[in-house]
């Protein structure tokens, strides 16, 4: 039962992700602003390869996938894993948007604030805040399935959403675990990036 909530929930997680990337895509990604930290959205490298051997071992890339957001770029990534014991599974979601400096507009908006005004807009009232070291704000909060964590945080024109879903010996984790294990991966990245 729980193994099949997972599923869904891998499933309903990339059905979204590919279904808001085309309602938001609007052909090629914005240029980035010569003053813009990131031109482009990192690849799914950014998740260092030591944090999915230690937090997610046996983790398996089903999703890569890049393209243009309204202001910017994206890339989204999906790592799945069955865990050594029977019942134990795992789904970790990255996204990341560059959001590029728009000087088409009246006061300009920069990379910057479009990363900031997505940040706010993605987190739910019940966002918890978290330290999260690099970044200028983070939240995260119990996600819709059982065993989910949902955590989002930017660093200058970069937004950065973590969910990771998963379940032990056949039950969802507690949100406690998955809140920890969101944030541990979410600590890593920012670091990196």
């Amino acid at each position: 039962m729980c193994a099949s909530i997972i599923a869904a929930g891998a499933v309903m997680v990339s059905a979204a992700a590919v279904g808001g990337g085309l309602w938001w895509a609007g052909g090629d990604p914005e240029p980035p602003g010569g003053q813009d930290d990131h031109s482009a959205a990192p690849t799914c490298a950014s998740v260092p390869e030591d944090t999915l051997a230690e937090i997610l071992p046996g983790a398996v890339l089903e999703t890569d996938d890049r393209g243009p957001v309204a202001g910017g770029e994206h890339t989204a990534c999906v790592w799945t894993t069955l865990g050594e014991t029977e019942g134990d599974r795992a789904v970790l979601r990255v996204d990341l948007s560059a959001r590029f400096t728009d000087a088409t507009v009246d006061p300009v908006v920069t990379g910057d604030q479009a990363a900031t005004a997505a940040h706010e807009a993605v987190v739910p009232v019940r966002g918890e805040p978290v330290d999260l070291p690099g970044s200028v704000g983070a939240e995260v909060w119990r996600g819709q399935l059982p065993g989910t964590a949902e955590l989002a945080f930017h660093t200058a024109n970069l937004l950065v959403r973590v969910s990771y879903t998963a379940e032990s010996e056949g039950d969802p984790v507690t949100f406690t675990d998955a809140r920890d294990t969101a944030v541990e991966i979410a600590s890593r990245i920012g670091a990196d990036l």
